[in-house]
């Protein structure tokens, strides 16, 4: 059965120790049929919470534009 993959990746470092293994994983999981989806989280704009409360008046949506939205 055929699993859908995906590897989240947190080092700013491009071809870094993390990148190679996580990008073998990523390549072995292909090769076996499997569906991966790979996130590099270093490259994403992502702004903390400043527990300003809209999300509770804005049904559950962050005010922040960002790419967690």
């Amino acid at each position: 059965m055929n699993k859908k993959i995906l590897i989240l990746t947190g080092s700013p470092r491009k071809n870094g120790n993390s990148d190679m293994l996580a990008d073998a994983f990523m390549k072995g999981a292909q090769e076996k049929g499997h569906t991966v989806n790979k996130i590099e989280v270093a490259k994403l704009n992502i702004s903390g919470c400043t527990a300003c409360d809209m999300c509770w008046t804005k049904d559950g949506a962050c005010v922040k534009c960002d790419d967690m939205a």
